[in-house]
């Protein structure tokens, strides 16, 4: 048997074969990269990058973030990216979608690749749905909680029904030492009537065994930041390999 002729294409990358996409996250969240990596097909690479500033008000950081995505998309350097992510949902609440859409506008046309925050992919998740009104679970201090409503109600964006997590929350910190115990307890406490979807907010927060466990005792669409993210990087990036609904990423 005669061996075969190696392939006369470029041979193909040992990670991420398919396509890769970059994510951005600030520097203290330790859930967005694995969450990715768990959600996303496994041909398309994730590689992630850290958004820093050192500022140590939050509304500072939160600020600076999403005024300078191109920094992060170069810190990249020659790394050929299929799309960007970006995963800080509370900076978006901040800026207000007008402006989160104006300043990612923006950086894809610099960076001459798609671009998208957490918050966007929600916004695209929903219309997927046809959902219009969300009940709302989050794991914000009160001032940001109050942006994301706002937020919301900005994008056409009806919520039924609130719930915090943690109402003594004073900081973004402690939101990184939450579990998807956590998450479900939310999902389990807000008020569904009259939902369209259940949206869990927050790229800090593990969702992912909080959504598995609880698609099985809902009937409602529920949504997690990294799920709606990690499900418009796939259409971005590989749209054929993009299921028609973010949940099916979730697998069993």
């Amino acid at each position: 048997m005669t061996a075969p002729h190696p392939s006369a294409e470029s041979p193909r990358a040992d990670y991420g074969p398919r396509a890769r996409v970059g994510i951005a996250t600030p520097q203290a969240n330790p859930t967005v990269e694995p969450e990715m990596r768990a959600l996303l097909p496994a041909d398309l690479g994730v590689y992630a990058t850290r958004l820093t500033h050192g500022s140590p008000r939050l509304e500072e950081r939160l600020d600076h973030y999403i005024r300078h995505i191109p920094e992060a998309i170069r810190s990249f350097g020659s790394m050929r990216l299929a799309a960007f992510g970006f995963g800080c949902t509370g900076t978006s609440y901040l800026a207000g979608a007008a402006l989160e859409d104006e300043l990612t506008d923006a950086a894809a046309t610099e960076c001459a690749l798609p671009v998208i925050t957490a918050t966007q992919a929600i916004r695209m998740a929903l219309t997927s749905l046809g959902a219009r009104r969300i009940a709302l679970v989050s794991p914000y201090p009160a001032d940001l909680a109050e942006a994301g409503y706002r937020y919301w109600e900005s994008a056409g964006i009806l919520i039924s029904a609130k719930w915090r997590i943690d109402t003594e929350l004073l900081d973004t910190h402690r939101i990184y030492e939450m579990t998807s115990d956590d998450a479900l307890a939310g999902l389990r406490s807000v008020d569904r009537t009259g939902a369209d979807c259940i949206v869990v907010s927050g790229t800090g927060m593990p969702t992912l065994r909080a959504l598995r466990r609880f698609q099985h005792e809902c009937p409602l669409p529920v949504l997690s930041s990294n799920l709606s993210l990690a499900w418009a990087l796939t259409r971005a990036a590989v749209p054929e390999r993009a299921p028609s609904r973010p949940s099916d990423l979730l697998g069993s």
